[in-house]
């Protein structure tokens, strides 16, 4: 056959025609791609297997370590208690120690106090000697406008004879607008105008005064008088002062 002039020409190559040959790869293919995936499944599933192996184990340590820190937290709350609960006993115990030192101090205060006085009674070295108008104390009784006193007298002598008199109790303070003075005789309802002593060395006169509504003492006035050739009269003014409840 003659050549057309122009055209390209292919080489035809003939093979031979196999159809199991070509089944045999594609199974082979098949059976390659399940090995495949069943060997990629079981590595995952190893994989995953020793994940979850590993998350299990580091939740048993994350519950023991939070179990060991929940005690720890209980420890040490147990143990703020009991340092708040000492420092408590310790507050209390320093304060009831400074309530006895100041107790026991007021104590030696008023012992040497008593000293003091007993002394200068039987022992007298001042140059004022005779009657004395030593102290008043006055204190509210809890009733209205009702108060208890009590006024010291002594005697300070070398020779402690018996010296007797009386005394003379009267309130200076304001009513309104006024300046007033109340004698004992208006404070008292059995209208006593004054009260009698009799010592050797002192004395303690104790009494109540009853003050009228409205008045408010500000001084308290005391005069006393004792009786003999060697008579004599003291005054002497206290400021009004609460000493009591």
């Amino acid at each position: 056959m003659a050549a057309v002039k122009g055209s390209k020409q292919y080489q035809m190559v003939v093979v031979p025609h196999r159809p199991l040959y070509k089944a045999g790869i594609f199974c082979l293919f098949l059976i390659a791609m399940m090995a495949f995936s069943f060997l990629t499944y079981e590595y995952g599933m190893s994989q995953g297997l020793a994940t979850k192996v590993e998350v299990v184990k580091e939740k048993d340590e994350i519950k023991a370590q939070l179990t060991g820190a929940n005690r720890l937290i209980s420890s040490m709350r147990q143990e703020v208690a009991d340092l708040k609960l000492g420092g408590e006993v310790d507050t209390r115990a320093n304060e009831e120690v400074r309530h006895t030192v100041e107790v026991l101090q007021d104590q030696i205060a008023q012992l040497n106090e008593e000293i003091r006085f007993y002394k200068g009674v039987m022992v007298p070295n001042v140059e004022e000697k005779g009657l004395r108008i030593e102290r008043l104390d006055v204190e509210n009784t809890g009733e209205p406008n009702k108060y208890k006193y009590s006024l010291l007298l002594t005697q300070v002598v070398d020779k402690h004879d018996y010296v007797q008199g009386g005394v003379e109790i009267a309130l200076l303070g304001r009513e309104g607008e006024s300046e007033r003075q109340l004698l004992l005789s208006e404070l008292n309802d059995a209208k006593q105008t004054r009260i009698g002593f009799r010592f050797r060395y002192f004395q303690n006169i104790n009494g109540e005064l009853v003050v009228p509504d409205g008045f408010v003492p500000e001084e308290v006035m005391i005069i006393a008088k004792s009786s003999g050739r060697n008579g004599q009269r003291l005054e002497k003014k206290f400021d009004w002062q609460l000493s009591g409840g």
